[in-house]
């Protein structure tokens, strides 16, 4: 007779999650020893990339985790490893202190993922009042990478396209047409995350108008008192912009440099980058793909991504490719949705070969992450 810890729901849940875990695990290795990275630090940028591969888990498992380690080991997210020792006490502290509120939540609620979240919030609060500083990039990345899951995966629930395999229950004590709809843990993770990013960094309020469409688009039914917070962080974070970017750095800023074709250029360069011309391609490809299949996610991630570009068109002051860490994570969600997109075109057109050929597209794009950490280990 065998014993079985979970039941089938949990075991999908487990199963959904655990590229997440691995993948974080994997990146804060990397980022902890080669890296040379303090353990506070090496951690919170392994939550970065444990958020991102979640938002790509619909597109398998293996290729989340490589979407995710490509953009761990892409130059402007690795050059914020390094620092040598820190001190791990503090750490340490966050650590238990988050995991005793998660166990406490998940025998209370009998939900695992609400016991996850409130452990996360946990985390990043201490994190943040401990051991961040004000306009952490690290914090923003992180803010970022778990607010772009929810808006998608609430997209994901509510525009379901008709030949889509039904959502993943995360609540097992919900049914499939309950979770056709806006869950509230989309709705208050969304407006937690985004209240922390914009006072962590006022220019996450650069999201705004990409999470707004992304509620209206959900079709959902939200309380004025929600409403009225997400307006007074918007408020805060628009003042916040004008204060840090368009006075204390007034002299980086001119709107006018859109117009000149050299900054379009550096822009482009600069994704060249982090990706190469062939990952720019990608984004290009998945982003048209994202378009025609999932119109909602297509046009929310393309708002989001312009705002950062904009910025950058106009912004000439330092740090510049550390605050476009948000569009890159954005830009490797498109790529990661290229790769899909034609690993599922090459099983469809060809009988014989068609696995093999997918199977080889994925392969190639695995290879992506490999070459990045040899060449910011200088072994390329």
């Amino acid at each position: 007779m065998s014993v079985r810890f979970l039941n089938d729901q949990q075991y999908l849940v487990f199963k959904f999650w655990l590229p997440a875990l691995v993948c974080g695990i994997l990146a804060w290795v990397a980022f902890l020893l080669p890296g040379d990275t303090p353990i506070v630090r090496a951690s919170g940028l392994a939550l970065v990339i444990a958020g991102i591969v979640l938002t790509l888990r619909r597109m398998g498992a293996v290729l989340a985790g490589i979407g995710g380690l490509t953009l761990a080991f892409c130059p402007a997210f690795w050059v914020q490893t390094g620092g040598g020792e820190g001190e791990p006490a503090t750490i340490v502290i966050a650590i238990a202190a988050a995991v005793v509120v998660m166990v406490l939540a998940v025998v209370v609620s009998k939900r695992p993922y609400i016991g996850f979240g409130l452990g996360v919030v946990i985390f990043v609060i201490l994190f943040w009042s401990q051991i961040g500083t004000p306009r952490s990039i690290r914090l923003t990345a992180f803010v970022v990478s778990w607010l772009l899951y929810l808006v998608l995966d609430m997209l994901l629930v509510t525009n379901p396209r008709p030949d889509d395999a039904p959502p993943l229950l995360v609540n097992p004590s919900a049914n499939y047409k309950q979770e056709l709809q806006a869950q509230s843990y989309h709705m208050w993770g969304i407006l937690l995350l985004f209240g922390i990013g914009v006072l962590n960094d006022s220019l996450v309020t650069l999201l705004a108008p990409a999470i707004f469409l992304s509620l209206y688009l959900s079709r959902t039914t939200l309380p004025v008192i929600f409403w009225v917070i997400l307006s007074l962080v918007v408020g805060v974070g628009m003042r916040g912009i004008v204060t840090d970017y368009g006075v204390v750095q007034a002299q980086f800023i001119a709107l006018s440099d859109w117009r000149d074709g050299r900054r379009w250029v550096d822009l482009v360069n600069f994704v060249v980058m982090q990706f190469s011309i062939l990952g720019v391609a990608a984004g290009v490809l998945g982003l048209a793909r994202l378009a025609r299949w999932y119109p909602p996610i297509g046009i929310v991630t393309m708002l989001s991504y312009a705002a950062y570009a904009v910025f950058a068109l106009v912004y000439s002051g330092p740090n510049l490719e550390s605050l476009l860490l948000p569009l890159l994570i954005i830009h490797t969600v498109w790529m990661t949705y290229a790769v899909f997109a034609l690993g599922e075109w090459a099983k469809k057109s060809f009988l014989i070969t068609g696995r093999w050929l997918r199977g080889g597209i994925i392969t190639g794009y695995g290879l992506l992450p490999l070459i990045f950490l040899l060449h910011n280990l200088h072994v390329l």
